[in-house]
């Protein structure tokens, strides 16, 4: 009977440890007290159109510690027009809640994660849509995940011929709640291309580089999905932990201007 206790409970913390690396982790992506602010440049009319300020703290709420990352994007004015934010458990950089505020289109989307389950909650106009997406299936990156995972994968990026993930994008599973089609649609396969090496002037200095494009691999969803939603140009440092120098999505292209770690 002893030994059949011991058996049991060893399976119980093997089963525990591997569900809980089985999720993606981020802690190496994470440092408490770090700033970040990106300069917004529109390549079609070439002015700045908008910044966008990063900080990450670690805080205590409810007996628990988190490590926080909180986003506003701004104005040229400093008029804020959306505000972010995400919560990873900090222990092991798993996240947690994602919340976003648009002021512009006056929407509000939280997300919660449980295990496999995203629960999604829009606020706009008064209404309230709630629904569930189950992204363990496929693996899916939830999008306000996607520069994290990018960073943490972006080793494997380098080496692999040919590297996709699935990208899990919010809104659009909103829509197709919205029009009575299933939110499973807003899981899109994701291919990445990893372009010449380069090397730019940044906050760092002079740092190497590479280019990475990533895009739906369906040529179908090329065709159905708008680019300025689901293609990505990035520019991310060669050196770990790999941090995004810039980045283009639409028409804007977010250019590093502060990289603030502390020691």
């Amino acid at each position: 009977m002893y030994n059949l206790k011991k058996y049991l409970i060893a399976l119980v913390l093997f089963n525990l440890v591997t569900n809980l690396f089985a999720k993606e982790t981020y802690l190496n992506e994470l440092v408490s007290g770090s700033k970040i602010s990106f300069q917004h440049w529109n390549t079609e009319e070439s002015k700045i159109t908008g910044y966008s300020f990063f900080q990450y703290e670690k805080i205590s709420k409810n007996g628990k510690q988190f490590i926080l990352e909180k986003n506003e994007n701004t104005k040229p004015d400093g008029k804020v027009f959306t505000k972010k934010s995400l919560w990873f458990d900090a222990s092991y950089g798993i996240p947690q809640i994602y919340e976003e505020e648009d002021f512009r289109k006056d929407y509000r989307i939280k997300n919660i994660y449980s295990g496999k389950i995203v629960k999604t909650y829009l606020f706009k106009e008064g209404k309230t849509l709630e629904f569930e997406t189950d992204i363990g299936s496929v693996n899916a990156v939830p999008l306000e995940i996607f520069f994290f995972f990018l960073r943490k994968n972006f080793k494997k990026i380098l080496i692999k011929e040919d590297f996709y993930f699935t990208l899990f994008l919010p809104l659009l599973a909103m829509e197709l709640e919205e029009k009575g089609l299933p939110s499973s649609m807003s899981m899109v396969q994701m291919k990445t291309e990893i372009g010449e090496g380069i090397v730019i002037d940044t906050p760092l200095g002079l740092t190497e580089a590479r280019e990475l494009i990533v895009y739906p691999k369906s040529g179908l969803l090329r065709a159905l999905l708008p680019r300025e939603k689901t293609n990505f140009e990035f520019v991310i440092a060669e050196s770990p932990p790999h941090h995004i120098l810039q980045f283009k999505i639409g028409k804007t292209r977010h250019i590093l201007q502060e990289l603030h770690i502390p020691d």
